[in-house]
């Protein structure tokens, strides 16, 4: 073991130890509280309970955060802030709050205002005797501190600029931090039911594995193809699935993605009744499109809108191209939303997670 490798996770464990005392693991006699007997985590989906001092809210940090946080979503024709941000004074975190799903909460050590004193309840002395001996401590998290299925995040530092350089050099990855947890809990709802017979098809046919939720009808099939569909009152999610063969490196340039999708959507995605109308892709907004690691698969992942040929209908939609270079096969997988008039955070956050298990099967890779 090599003497950065021991230094983390020497701090790794000090970080647990601090913060399992710290931040309400244990109750009051010592004894470690059981998260059966814990109510359970409550508040919207998307929604983050913010623990700050009103001075750090009122200056650069709280501006920073709310960068971070109320960002818009990429790839939907109206803005739509990424979380749901509630600010809590730290004295004001009553029992309710405190069994949000999303806690987070952001402090110094110097700040010595009355609410900056009372967000130090919340750290053990030892806590902040180590933070303060030690700036490469800076954030930390949590499960079920106060309530079952909960994450709290904790972003701290020495000082207001020592926090803010963190948090623009980290802001990315605390950006995405309650984004993984949000879709891990839809995971589990999913993983509950699941379309056991496309799901078959997916794996013996087109050579893919992929979560299909229970309520997926299939639309179309072929050898190489499929799409299924859900429908229910409020809005319709489409998956679709395209084999085709991987020729070079090339087909993952990103210039090539949106000829690649306009030109499997006029193959694949027709209209039942007017074979003529095909599904293509809005210039209005140009693709976001991000290179990923897919289950440990090299992918290309883009977002942007969606529309039938004749402008009839439209939305947003995710994507992602990936291959697998030992059978020569490369796979387009999209999940496609259609609720004009409607909020899309939410309904595309449950296509990603979708989306996130696909997979190469082992089988294949061996």
């Amino acid at each position: 073991m090599n003497s950065q490798r021991f230094y983390n996770n020497l701090l790794l464990l000090l970080l647990i130890s601090i913060f399992t005392v710290a931040c309400g693991g244990n109750k009051e006699d010592g004894s470690s509280s059981s998260v059966s007997t814990m109510q359970k985590a409550r508040g919207e989906n998307g929604e983050i309970i913010l623990v700050i001092a009103p001075n750090h809210w009122e200056g650069p940090v709280g501006e920073k955060v709310r960068e971070i946080f109320n960002q818009s979503i990429k790839g939907v024709p109206q803005d739509e802030p990424k979380y749901n941000l509630k600010k809590a004074d730290p004295s004001k975190l009553n029992s309710v709050l405190k069994a949000s799903k999303n806690l987070l909460f952001v402090a110094t050590t110097d700040n010595n205002t009355s609410e900056g004193n009372y967000m130090k309840k919340y750290f053990t002395d030892n806590s902040i005797q180590q933070i303060e001996n030690n700036p490469n401590l800076f954030s930390f998290n949590q499960k079920d501190v106060y309530a079952a299925g909960q994450e709290v995040l904790y972003l701290f530092g020495r000082s207001e600029k020592e926090l803010l350089n963190n948090l623009n050099e980290h802001e990315k990855q605390i950006s995405e931090f309650f984004n993984a947890k949000e879709q891990e809990r839809l995971l589990v709802d999913l993983k509950k039911s699941a379309s056991t017979g496309i799901m078959k098809f997916l794996s013996d046919t087109i050579g893919l594995e992929m979560l299909v939720p229970y309520g997926y009808d299939i639309a179309k099939k072929q050898e190489n193809f499929l799409w299924a569909r859900l429908l229910d009152n409020q809005e319709e999610f489409n998956l679709w699935v395209a084999e085709m063969p991987y020729s070079s490196e090339d087909m993952f340039d990103p210039a090539n993605m949106k000829k690649i999708r306009n030109t499997l959507g006029k193959r694949y995605i027709t209209d039942i009744d007017d074979d003529s109308l095909y599904l293509t892709t809005q210039d209005e907004l140009p693709l976001t499109i991000d290179t990923v690691n897919l289950n440990g698969n090299y992918a290309l992942q883009a977002r942007g809108l969606w529309k039938y040929s004749d402008n009839s209908r439209g939305g947003a939609f995710i994507s992602y191209l990936l291959a697998n270079e030992e059978t020569g096969k490369a796979y387009y997988v999209e999940g496609y939303l259609d609720n004009p008039g409607k909020d899309k955070r939410e309904p595309l956050r449950i296509l990603e997670t979708v989306l996130g298990t696909t997979d190469i099967p082992d089988t294949i890779n061996d």
